[in-house]
């Protein structure tokens, strides 16, 4: 289990991670290779299950933290991935107190939660599992806030105790508000506005920089946990750059 990702955040400082949606554990090893932080695998937008997690994060080198976005805010979801032995799991859509207060539960084993015992990648097959369950309570939890309804109930989520951090979703929450980006002063006030809530709480936030004008504007709202792009972007962007600029000399 690698604590990088959430010694960085209880430091103060920022962590810069990765989107991982391609099935394949090259896509892994290359960006645990390249220095982020962390990465996230997305279960929730791109064509995972489980068995691909369990592939992916066997691949992962250096000392970085995996994270999986789960599909839905559910108990038996929250529990396969774990037990996949990933360092944290992203809830999406948590929009009250009472989703906050699932989500925890569902990544904690009794009395004080609900998640169902049997780690078996976790515990390394058997061989480690008091050890993983001494430290169980350890795995982040991070919420994402992506509604107008949750930006409502921001203090009360925040409150709930086990919630490691927040991160934001710019596209879902600015279509929640109305909106198309998050470019307009109503998502950017209140991107602000959580950010603030979360110091206020000591609650560390986080958010997808699809771009340097969303990295700086992150950063300058003290946001820590931040995604720099996904494998299917860097991909594409790398890609498009080298055409053109071969394309240039001719």
């Amino acid at each position: 289990m690698s604590i990088k990702l959430k010694t960085l955040l209880e430091q103060g400082k920022v962590a810069f991670g990765s989107w991982i949606t391609i099935p394949h554990t090259d896509v892994s090893e290359m960006l645990s290779l390249a220095g982020f932080d962390w990465l996230l695998f997305d279960l929730e937008h791109s064509p995972y299950e489980v068995y691909h997690l369990e592939m992916m994060i066997s691949s992962v080198k250096n000392d970085v933290s995996c994270l999986a976005r789960v599909p839905d805010n559910q108990q038996f979801l929250i529990k396969r991935a774990l037990d996949t032995g990933i360092d944290g799991v992203m809830v999406p859509l948590v929009s009250s107190k009472e989703d906050a207060i699932l989500a925890v539960k569902s990544a904690r084993y009794p009395p004080n939660g609900i998640r169902g015992v049997g780690p078996r990648r976790a515990s390394f097959y058997g061989l480690k599992r008091e050890e993983y369950f001494d430290r169980a309570d350890e795995i982040m939890v991070i919420i994402q806030i992506e509604t107008r309804k949750a930006v409502n109930n921001i203090e009360e989520i925040l409150s709930v105790d086990g919630v490691s951090a927040f991160f934001i979703g710019p596209n879902d929450l600015s279509f929640s508000l109305g909106y198309r980006n998050w470019r307009n002063d109503e998502v950017k006030d209140t991107i602000r506005r959580l950010a603030k809530i979360g110091r206020k709480l000591g609650v560390p936030g986080g958010m997808y920089c699809s771009s340097t004008e969303l990295l700086q504007f992150a950063l300058e709202n003290e946001l820590q946990l931040l995604a720099l792009g996904s494998d299917y972007r860097f991909l594409m962007k790398g890609a498009l750059l080298t055409l053109e600029k071969a394309r240039e000399l001719i």
